[in-house]
């Protein structure tokens, strides 16, 4: 059966190398003050036999120092946590000090009969391992709290991340459940007045409603759908609004290049951005004016995939104070944070007269209805 070693973080392979590198190199710091007394200190400059640190006393040095930091890094998970008992880990600190004091104490005294330095069970040794033991345990123990507040600090910053997408989920939602009840009533009672003044008028109203309500009700389930399927919500939402206001008031054209219909695209997108072009841009003018609704593609930048680029411009009255800054592009702009770095939202002034909205999005194809 192949060696493996315990999963705490402290007896990994690696860490145990690294830990042993380190106890060589406070043992030789350790003996550095007697080489240099006994070579710069002694009687006429010369270090005189058996005065010289060995290098098995080096040797036996860092294999105690290594126990001392084997039997802390043993004995630290069976420590009561600081956010539980404060009190019952200063206390077990203070036990697991001792106790190692103790233990280095005759691991010293045998490796005495191999080379290494003259270690008894006096006061003066008890003293000098209970620093070596102090200091090895606190410093494990600093160590820890940052491991652990490090790992704290991570989870608190991915649950705020994750609370922030369900709060932007539930927002979206919302936005997508709201089937505008103004544009609701207006439709439903501009449709029972033609049903009494021009009733194939009233038949192709209706008809437009039902294309319409065909394609949102599907939506309100779902935050993303393919491009084809957000065009035909968009085309039925302005085909009503148009016989609504009226052929003469507003236009409608759509530019799509070819090969997008299954691109994927954040539901209701371009919906929000025809609201806010019927609402904001041709309501206003008495005269009315042009939709159009783009969808092309673009270069992303080196190594990224392409763009999917989608506009909707109108010949309305243009951007104005608070243009950019109503809830519906606000939670649009929340929505394309979560799609990547690339995914953005910008407002552009028209020609020759208006606003156009366009989104970038990296290009996602898929056969699928939606992806949710």
């Amino acid at each position: 059966m192949p060696f493996s070693l315990p999963s705490h973080p402290l007896l990994r392979r690696r860490t145990l190398a690294v830990a042993a590198l380190l106890c060589v190199a406070l043992a030789g710091a350790l003996l550095l003050p007697e080489v240099v007394n006994c070579r710069f200190a002694s009687e006429d400059n010369i270090c005189r036999a058996g005065l010289m640190p060995s290098r098995r006393a080096w040797l036996a040095i860092a294999v105690m120092l290594y126990a001392i930091w084997l039997g802390a890094a043993l004995s630290h998970p069976w420590l009561p946590t600081p956010q539980r008992s404060p009190r019952g880990h200063r206390w077990g600190l203070a036990v697991q000090i001792v106790v190692l004091t103790v233990l280095s104490t005759f691991v010293g005294m045998a490796l005495r009969r191999v080379g290494g330095p003259d270690i008894f069970f006096s006061p003066y040794n008890l003293q000098v391992q209970g620093t070596l033991s102090t200091c090895i345990c606190l410093a494990l123990d600093y160590h820890q709290r940052g491991r652990r507040q490090h790992a704290d600090a991570q989870a608190l910053h991915q649950g705020e991340q994750a609370q922030a997408r369900q709060l932007d989920a539930a927002r979206a939602a919302l936005l997508q459940a709201q089937v505008e009840p103004h544009f609701l009533f207006n439709t439903l009672a501009h449709l029972r007045r033609l049903a009494h003044t021009d009733t194939d008028a009233a038949r192709a109203m209706l008809a437009d409603l039902r294309l319409y309500l065909a394609a949102a009700l599907p939506e309100l389930r779902q935050s993303e759908v393919p491009l084809a399927r957000e065009l035909a919500l968009v085309s039925a939402f302005l085909a009503l609004h148009q016989r609504r206001i009226g052929p003469a008031r507003l236009a409608l054209r759509c530019e799509i290049a070819p090969g997008l219909d299954d691109a994927i695209v954040p539901s209701t997108c371009l919906l929000t951005l025809a609201e806010n072009a019927i609402k904001h841009g041709i309501g206003p003018q008495v005269a009315g004016g042009e939709i159009v609704v783009r969808a092309g593609l673009e270069d992303g930048p080196p190594g990224e995939p392409r763009l999917l680029r989608l506009e909707v411009a109108d010949t309305g009255a243009g951007m104005g104070s608070g243009s950019g800054s109503g809830t519906g592009l606000a939670t649009l702009r929340a929505r394309l944070a979560a799609c990547g770095s690339a995914a953005r939202l910008s407002l552009h002034l028209n020609q020759p007269c208006g606003l156009m909205a366009r989104i970038h999005l990296p290009l996602v194809q898929g056969t699928d209805a939606s992806r949710t």
